[in-house]
């Protein structure tokens, strides 16, 4: 059982699925809270949004039927992955039935499979800290990774061994800068050598999701503990080139700084804007061959 404290943060969520733990208990059926809202909570930080992740053992024909009665609109365009997504009043519901994914070399696409067992379920995730669950309606934190102490103490680790956990989603590795950024944690020693030894895994995501994560990073209140560790284990160079090929460069104005040092505090004193932090960490990126 979390500290009333924290139920008292919590009550917006639970008024949202407090009708849906009660539903699934009477069929027998176990619902957990998972993701941000769990990870958020626990660091203390606001609910930043109106979207719920929830974990359960039904299946999605089963989660379908349970929810039925409370939502105000249903969309199945997940349900082939085991997610069934709501909408209730001005929150967004995602259920998702456990799962025990298989990873095939050379893809990051899954072969889904289905589980009984949250445990399960919570060791396919891409970090301790968001590898928690709050089990409903009782909310009794599962946490078999230490994710909570790990929040704690500020550090950024993987489930699994994070050989293992970035060769199932390399993306993950691009992911890290943007977590150990927005929540001051620091990675681990294991976690840096994998992403040095991995990083040219990444050629298997798509353009697009890294440019989707490049700009989840971008947008924290300061990105600059991120944009180091790209540089740092080399992982820029495998979509950002020109950020390594900065550092070489010394800025003919403020002699103290080489250009990425420059770059960097530029982007860090400017507005969480996407667009305003990207011109930032671009304006200076011809000087290398100037």
């Amino acid at each position: 059982m979390i500290p009333e404290r924290l139920q008292r943060a919590l009550e917006p969520v639970l008024d949202v699925v407090a009708p849906l733990a009660e539903t699934f208990a009477e069929a027998d059926r176990r619902l957990y809270l998972v993701g941000g809202v769990v990870r958020d909570l626990l660091f203390g930080r606001d609910l930043a949004d109106r979207d719920i992740d929830l974990t359960t053992d039904a299946r999605p024909d089963q989660i379908k039927a349970l929810i039925a009665d409370h939502v105000d609109a249903v969309w199945t365009l997940g349900e082939r992955f085991g997610t069934i997504g709501a909408k209730i009043g001005e929150w967004t519901v995602e259920t998702t039935t456990h799962r025990a994914d298989v990873y095939v070399p050379g893809s990051r696409k899954p072969d889904v499979q289905f589980s009984t067992e949250v445990e399960s379920d919570l060791s396919r995730r891409d970090f301790t800290v968001n590898a928690m669950a709050l089990a409903l309606p009782g909310l009794d934190l599962i946490d078999p990774f230490d994710g909570a102490a790990d929040l704690a103490a500020s550090r950024l680790r993987t489930p699994l061994e994070p050989q293992v956990s970035f060769s199932d989603d390399p993306l993950r590795m691009l992911r890290a800068a943007r977590f150990l950024a927005g929540y001051r944690l620091a990675p681990s020693a294991a976690l840096v050598q994998a992403v040095r030894e991995m990083g040219d895994r990444l050629a298997i995501v798509s353009a697009e999701r890294i440019r989707d994560e490049l700009d989840k990073l971008m947008v924290v209140d300061d990105p600059s503990d991120g944009l180091w560790f790209l540089v740092e284990t080399g992982l820029a160079d495998e979509f950002l080139p020109e950020l390594l090929e900065m550092r070489l460069e010394q800025d003919p104005i403020h002699q103290h700084k080489d250009v990425l040092a420059h770059t960097i505090a530029v982007v860090a004193n400017t507005e969480p804007d996407r667009l305003v932090r990207l011109a930032a960490l671009f304006h200076d990126v011809g000087k290398p061959k100037t």
